[in-house]
This record gives C-alpha cells, sequence and structure tokens, in this order.
C-alpha cells in the first residue's frame, strides 16, 4: 500500500511540474506571437512613413523656392529704413508729432543702438515717459503702431507715484520701443 501511494504522489507531482512547464510555454508562445507582426501591417507603416518623409522633403523644396523671394522682401524692408545718421531726428520728430496730436507730453527720450548681426541695420531701443489722459496715450500708441517706420512696442511701465505737474486724471507712462535704422 505505501507503494501505491508514493507512485500516486509521484505521479501527481510530474503531473504538477508538466503542468507548469505547459503553462509556461504557453505564455512563452503567446508573448512571441504579439511581438511578430504582420508582414501587411510592417509595409503599411514603412509606407506611412514614407509618405511622412516626402511630404517633409516637399515642404523643404518649397521653402527653398521662396528663399530669394523672402530676401528680397528683407531687402524692401531694409531698404525702407531711415539712415543711421538722420534716423535719431526722424524718430524724435515723429513721436513729438504724434504725442502733440494726441495732447501728451512726451519727456526724456534716450537712445541706445545694438548692432544686428549679419545686416546691415541697427536696433536701436528708444525710452521715454508720456505724461496725459488714458485717451490721448492709447491715441498716442495707436499712431505709433500706424507709422511708416518700424516700431515694436516692448512694454509700458505705469507710474503710480502723485506728481505734480500733470492735470487731475492724468497718467505717467514708461514707454520702451525698438525701431532699426540703416547703415550708411
Amino acid at each position: 500500500m505505501r507503494d501505491f501511494e508514493l507512485k500516486k504522489l509521484l505521479i501527481i507531482v510530474g503531473l504538477a511540474i508538466l503542468l507548469a512547464a505547459d503553462a509556461t510555454f504557453a505564455y512563452l508562445n503567446h508573448k512571441m506571437s504579439l511581438s511578430r507582426e504582420n508582414p501587411q501591417q510592417v509595409l503599411a507603416g514603412r509606407n506611412l512613413q514614407l509618405g511622412i518623409m516626402k511630404a517633409d522633403v516637399e515642404h523643404a523644396s518649397r521653402i527653398r523656392e521662396n528663399i530669394p523671394k523672402v530676401v528680397k522682401a528683407f531687402e524692401e524692408i531694409e531698404s525702407g529704413l531711415p539712415q543711421a545718421t538722420k534716423g535719431y531726428s526722424i524718430i524724435t520728430l515723429e513721436l513729438d508729432g504724434y504725442a502733440h496730436q494726441a495732447h501728451i507730453v512726451m519727456d526724456d527720450i534716450h537712445f541706445r543702438e545694438k548692432e544686428v548681426p549679419g545686416r546691415n541695420v541697427a536696433e536701436v531701443i528708444v525710452e521715454s515717459t508720456i505724461t496725459g489722459d488714458y485717451n490721448g496715450i492709447v491715441h498716442f500708441l495707436n499712431d505709433v503702431q500706424r507709422s511708416k517706420n518700424i516700431y515694436i512696442v516692448d512694454g509700458l511701465d505705469v507710474d503710480s507715484q502723485n506728481f505734480s505737474q500733470a492735470p487731475p486724471g492724468s497718467l505717467r507712462v514708461g514707454l520702451h520701443l525698438r525701431t532699426y535704422f540703416r547703415k550708411a
């Protein structure tokens, strides 16, 4: 009887080992079948990548074709800029004129010039203080925006300090803008 129970135990252990091995092989087979790709799916994926690459090459070719037009447009803009020798007086007169039309006061105009590498232009940083009512300041900024010269308004700083020279309801605003001059 003891032999029978030992055989029974060995058979059960053997079956458990075979069952565990079978489960392991089934798991590995499943993993391998997932990693195998269908050749049609591979082909479709590569065709999609090829189409994207062709579209990128076509886009780059269109950009390359437009480079002369863009360079010409930049040169036209540069040729329309005021010359550096006259630029400061042109800008000062223009901004003062806009301030006068808007019934505001423009004080302390300061200029700082910076080189623009690789171009025949100089970037000029203009800082000033304007004082007036809200509508006048908005009118002034609209005129600056519509100017034939190029201005980039970098910032406006509202001065919250009380100032005695201006009438009540006036604002004092620090104006920071950039413009460009053509080098002679």
